[in-house]
Parts: structure tokens; C-alpha cells; sequence
């Protein structure tokens, strides 16, 4: 359906990769108190991968990964190919190279403010 002033916008799709269903559900239930959004949780990459095979558009991805971890498994192309902005919740270490993704840490333990700050910028692009 192409866009006119009488089509609402998309609410944004973010997905959340996290081993820890605590953590997992703090994190969604973060997402969802920025605003209208669809929050997608998985537990492990493969269950990523094939969500991602349903999803044309995602805001951001928040990811239990390290970096090297995730451009061995060349989700990289496959959240950037979506418009996805990645955020690594694990990796401290590798936060210069994130950076020079243009990717973003989140570190844990990780507050409200810390997830709206990770997504400011996704929301000034959109």
C-alpha cells in the first residue's frame, strides 16, 4: 500500500536475541515502553535466522553476540539488508570496532534510558 497522509506509519520492528528469558523480557518490555513497536524475541541465531525470513523491515536488533560472532555468521548482511541498526548486548571488548560498524553496545546491566539512547539514532533516520 504506498504512503499518503492518511496511511499511518509502520510502527517499528525490533528484534530481541537473548539466551536469558529474564533479560529477554526486560529488554521487550523496554522496546515497548518507547512507543508503539513490534518486539520479536528469540532465544538462538538460528531461530533469527529464519524470523528474518519473514520480515522485510527491522528497526534494530539487539543481539547476545560478540562481534566476531556475528559476521562469522553474516547476520550483519542480513539485519543491514532489512535496515537494521545492531546492538551487541555482550562483547564490551570489541566496542571500537562496533563503533567503526556503526553498530552499538548495550551494556547489562542496561536501564530504560540506555535502550532509548541505542535506538535515538534510529529514530532521527526514520
Amino acid at each position: 500500500m504506498p504512503y499518503d497522509e492518511r496511511t499511518p506509519p509502520e510502527p517499528p520492528v525490533y528484534i530481541v536475541m537473548d539466551s536469558n528469558l529474564l533479560i529477554a523480557e526486560d529488554l521487550c518490555g523496554s522496546l515497548q515502553a518507547t512507543g508503539p513497536c513490534r518486539v520479536i524475541s528469540v532465544s538462538h541465531p538460528d531461530e533469527l535466522i529464519r524470523v528474518l525470513g519473514e520480515e522485510l523491515r527491522v528497526s534494530a536488533a539487539f543481539l547476545e553476540m560478540r562481534y566476531d560472532q556475528v559476521i562469522a555468521s553474516e547476520l550483519d548482511g542480513a539485519l543491514g539488508q532489512r535496515g537494521a541498526r545492531i546492538v551487541l548486548t555482550m562483547g564490551e571488548e570489541d566496542e571500537i570496532r562496533v563503533a567503526k560498524q556503526g553498530w552499538a553496545m548495550l551494556i547489562r546491566p542496561f536501564t530504560e534510558d540506555m535502550v532509548r539512547g541505542v535506538l535515538r539514532p534510529v529514530v532521527e533516520e526514520g
